[in-house]
């Protein structure tokens, strides 16, 4: 059997409830957009698509390699952003960053760990964000985008603690996430 599923990072629920209320103040907008649920907000390092369900125990234990080298490390949400671009919206997000570039280097570093187990690298760079909504179609884009790129949403600081390993199954109402493997960072240095 095959489980489709992603490497990802959590967030905490004063992120989400910021996520929330930025959308509730969107959903006036005419617009076809599917929002994410904010209980299912996370980030994403590596999607890894279906796999086999044997395969899964492997997985976790690549992702507790990787956990083992990483101190928690503190991240901070940042800008808003649309992609590919505000004249052609897909997806509005939320970035992450943080300043000492651990992010950046863990995602590489996951990257590079799942390339050795088969999987194949992303062609784009990564780039930290929060997914909170997915545009459908062009009706009243536009006009989203300017109000969502004009919300102040707040700068806020979260501890990074663990990576998950999360099992996704697509339903009607939206994907529904379950964890499959949790890897706590615990660096020994």
């Amino acid at each position: 059997m095959k489980i489709r599923s992603f490497v990802c990072l959590d967030v905490p629920s004063d992120v989400k409830a910021h996520i929330e209320a930025v959308q509730a103040k969107l959903r006036h907008v005419p617009a076809d957009v599917s929002w994410t649920r904010p209980a299912s907000v996370h980030l994403t390092l590596k999607f890894l698509g279906d796999v086999e369900e044997a395969r899964l125990q492997d997985l976790g234990s690549a992702l507790d390699e990787i956990a083992r080298r990483y101190a928690p490390f503190e991240v901070v949400t940042e800008r808003m952003g649309v992609f590919p671009r505000a004249d052609r919206p897909r997806v509005l997000w939320i970035g992450v960053g943080d300043e000492r570039g651990v992010l950046q280097v863990l995602a590489a570093d996951v990257e590079e760990v799942f390339a050795r187990q088969g999987f194949a690298r992303e062609a784009r760079p990564f780039t930290a964000h929060l997914t909170i909504g997915r545009v459908r179609s062009e009706r009243s884009a536009r006009e989203l985008v300017r109000l969502f790129l004009a919300e102040d949403f707040p700068r806020t600081r979260f501890l990074v603690t663990e990576l998950l390993l999360m099992r996704s199954d697509l339903r009607p109402e939206g994907a529904l996430y379950t964890p499959l493997h949790r890897a706590p960072l615990r660096s020994r240095a």
